[in-house]
C-alpha cells in the first residue's frame, strides 16, 4: 500500500486536522437512548476531569450537556424513513477559553418560529433578568407537547451566560435540522486575542456535519485517547449496532483490536500545548459493509517495522496468518517493541476477512500520521445447499449451513466413490471459506466400503485443517454391536490426530 495520497488524506487525516483545528473531542450522529447518552456522558465527565478548570465550570458544562441530550432524545421521534441524514448529532468543543457544546436535531417546519422566538428571547435577557424569566416560566408553565416547559431553554442560557448561537438547515419541505451551540467561557480572554465568534464556530460544525452525512460517518471521537474513553465508545457503539449477533460480536472485536493499537501505540504528541496519545476513531456505514478507522501519531523510527508487518499480514493466507499467530503467542514479551508484536494486526486481518487498507502520512521529520481501515460485511453469502438422495448404494449427504445441517446417514458402497465424495470434497472446502460459528458434522454410517473410507479419510481432513480457527464439532455414530464402525471412527482419529465425539446409538 503507498503513503497518503491527496485522495486518501483528505478523509482520515484531514478529519483529524479539521477536528483539531475546532478543538472537537467528540461527535456523534445516530439514534440516542439512555444507554447512549449515559455513555456520552461518562465521555464528557473524562474529559472535563482531565481539564483544570474549576469545579462550578466543570458543572456548568455536564449541566448544559445534560440538558442537551435530554432535548435531543425528546425530539428525535420526528425521524421519518425519506429524510437522508441522521435524525441526531453531538459535538463537543474545549477551546483555549471557553467550552462549546453543539447539539442538532430534526424539527417540523411549523415550529421554527416559536422555537426561534424562545431563543431570541433568553439571548435579550441578562444574567438578572433571565433568574427572574426562569422563576416566572417555572410557575406559569406554558407546557409544550413535548414534556418541557421552555425550561430547559432557559438554563442552558443562564449557564451559558446567554452565549447562544443557532441555525436551521433546511431538509425538505417538512423538515429542518435545528442546531444549537452553547458557549460556556471559563476564562477572560486579553482584549488584544480575537477569536472565532460562536456563529463561525457553529458553521464550522454544520459543515463538518455535511461531511458526516456525505461520507456516512455515524461515530467520530477526535482528541487524547486513554482506556477509559476507549471502555465508554465501545459501550456506546455496542448499545447501537445492528444486524446478527455473530456481525455485532465482529464488529465489536475488531473495534476492540483497533482502539487497543491506538491507544497503546500511539506516540506522545503536544497539540495546543497540550500533550498526550492524540487519535481519531469513526465508524462509516455503507449499504453492505460497516468500516472501522483509526488514526494516531507514530514516530518516523517505527515506520518502516509496521509498514514491513502490515505488508506480511497483508500476502499471507488464513494458515500462514495462524501458523504466525500461534508462533508469536509462543514468543517471551518484550516490552522494548514500540510498534507491538503484530498479534493484533493478525487478529484483524482473521476477524474481518477483508482487505485492511492502511496509509502512513509524514507529518514532520519525527512523525508520521498512521491510519488503518477494516471492514466487515454485514451480510454474509452462505453457500448453496448440497443434498444427494440415499440410494441402495449410497448415503444420503445433507449439507445446509443455513441450518446448520451437515449429515451423512446410510450405506456408502457405491460403484465409484470418488464420483460421489468429489463435489462434497469440493464444497466442503468451499464452506470453510465463510463458515457458520459453530459447525457439527455427524457421520451415521451403517457401512463404509475401502474406497469410501479413503474419500471419508479426505473429508475429514480437510474439516480437521478447518477447526483449529473455526469452531468444529464432528460427531460419529455408531450401533452398540457394531465395533467394526467404532473401529473405524478409532483409525480416522489416530491418524488425523483428531477428536471427535462418538456416539452409541443403542444407549
Amino acid at each position: 500500500m503507498e503513503d497518503f495520497n491527496k485522495e486518501n488524506k483528505a478523509l482520515a487525516y484531514r478529519l483529524f486536522l479539521d477536528t483539531q483545528q475546532d478543538n472537537l473531542e467528540y461527535v456523534y450522529r445516530g439514534k440516542f437512548n439512555t444507554d447512549i447518552t449515559d455513555n456520552i456522558l461518562s465521555l464528557a465527565e473524562e474529559s472535563l476531569r482531565l481539564s483544570e478548570q474549576k469545579l462550578k465550570i466543570k458543572k456548568r458544562v455536564y449541566f448544559v450537556t445534560v440538558e442537551g441530550l435530554q432535548n435531543i432524545t425528546r425530539h428525535q421521534d420526528l425521524s421519518t424513513d425519506d429524510i437522508p441524514v441522521k435524525p441526531c448529532f453531538f459535538a463537543l468543543q474545549r477551546k483555549k477559553y471557553s467550552y462549546y457544546i453543539t447539539t442538532g436535531n430534526l424539527i417540523n417546519k411549523k415550529n421554527i418560529e416559536l422555537l426561534k422566538s424562545q431563543i431570541q428571547k433568553v439571548q435579550s435577557l441578562s444574567i438578572e433578568e433571565l433568574n427572574i424569566y426562569y422563576k416566572k416560566h417555572l410557575m406559569e408553565g406554558a407546557i409544550s407537547d413535548k414534556g418541557g416547559a421552555g425550561l430547559g431553554l432557559i438554563e442552558i442560557a443562564r449557564k451559558s451566560k446567554g452565549k447562544l448561537s443557532y441555525n436551521f438547515k433546511k431538509i425538505n419541505d417538512e423538515y429542518y435540522y435545528f442546531y444549537l451551540l452553547t458557549e460556556i467561557p471559563f476564562d477572560e480572554r486579553p482584549e488584544n486575542v480575537k477569536l472565532k465568534n460562536s456563529d463561525q464556530s457553529l458553521n464550522n460544525i454544520i459543515e463538518l456535519h455535511n461531511v458526516l452525512n456525505i461520507e456516512s460517518i455515524a461515530l467520530n471521537y477526535s482528541g487524547l485517547f486513554n482506556q477509559h474513553s476507549m471502555v465508554n465508545l465501545l459501550s456506546i457503539i455496542e448499545k447501537q449496532m445492528k444486524g446478527t449477533v455473530i456481525l455485532k460480536i465482529k464488529t465489536y472485536n475488531i473495534m476492540v483490536e483497533l482502539l487497543q493499537n491506538l491507544v497503546k501505540h500511539s506516540a506522545y504528541y503536544t497539540i495546543n500545548e497540550i500533550g498526550g496519545h492524540y487519535g481519531i476513531f469513526f465508524i462509516t456505514e455503507k449499504a453492505n459493509t460497516f468500516i472501522l478507522t483509526t488514526g494516531n501519531f507514530i514516530k518516523t523510527e517505527n515506520v518502516p517495522k509496521l509498514k514491513e508487518r502490515l505488508e506480511k499480514v497483508e500476502d499471507s493466507n488464513k494458515k500462514q496468518l495462524n501458523d504466525w499467530y500461534n508462533e508469536l503467542l509462543l514468543k517471551p514479551f518484550s516490552n522494548d517493541d514500540k510498534t507491538g508484536s503484530g498479534l493484533g494486526l493478525i487478529d484483524l486481518k482473521l476477524r474481518s476477512q477483508n482487505k485492511l487498507e492502511y496509509n502512513f502520512y509524514k507529518v514532520d521529520d519525527e512523525y508520521f500520521f498512521f491510519s488503518i481501515k477494516a471492514s466487515v460485511n454485514k451480510f454474509q453469502k452462505k453457500q448453496k445447499k448440497l443434498i444427494i438422495e440415499e440410494s441402495l448404494d449410497r448415503p444420503l449427504i445433507k449439507l445446509m449451513p443455513n441450518e446448520n445441517i451437515f449429515l451423512f446417514k446410510g450405506k456408502s458402497i457405491p460403484a465409484n466413490a470418488y464420483e460421489l465424495y468429489a463435489p462434497v470434497i469440493t464444497w466442503v472446502k468451499d464452506y470453510f471459506k465463510n463458515p457458520n460459528s459453530v459447525s457439527i458434522f455427524e457421520f451415521k454410517f451403517e457401512h463404509i466400503d475401502t474406497h469410501s473410507s479413503h474419500q471419508i479419510f479426505k473429508l475429514l481432513k480437510i474439516i480437521k485443517e478447518n477447526s483449529t480457527q473455526d469452531k468444529v464439532i464432528v460427531k460419529w455414530y455408531y450401533a452398540k454391536e457394531d465395533t467394526d464402525m467404532l473401529l473405524v471412527a478409532h483409525r480416522y482419529m489416530e491418524l488425523l490426530d483428531m477428536e471427535m465425539k462418538l456416539i452409541c446409538e443403542n444407549e
